[in-house]
């Protein structure tokens, strides 16, 4: 056997193994930030769904009467919007502070 021939095939090897656990880095790499960026979008639905909440409370308290449910029944969308505001705001938090635990023991900066 040539020894220049074994060489060059050790060198492939190397860089294919090399260009393997650099792929493997980067898929690494590209999950973290899609789930960074989807409990991102999680915590914009949150807010969302509290707007959407407070802004429906503002229109039965504006459009009806005083005395009638639908006043009451606004008046309980706005607890229930800062309500979901808090559980959007804590969630995103305990799952921001998961996914650095988990960039942390993959070695994943």
């Amino acid at each position: 056997m040539n020894p220049k021939v074994g060489s060059v095939q050790n060198l492939t090897s190397d860089n294919d193994n090399q260009t393997k656990r650099r792929r493997e880095i980067d898929n690494m790499v590209l999950s973290v930030v899609r789930t960074e960026l989807a409990n991102r979008r999680t915590l914009l639905a949150y807010v969302k769904t509290a707007l959407g909440l407070a802004i429906a409370g503002l229109g039965l308290l504006h459009f009806y009467e005083a005395q009638s449910m639908q006043v009451g029944i606004g008046l309980l969308t706005f607890p229930v919007s800062g309500l979901v505001l808090v559980l959007g705001g804590l969630d995103y938090l305990r799952t921001k502070r998961l996914i650095e635990a988990e960039k942390r023991d993959s070695g994943v900066v």
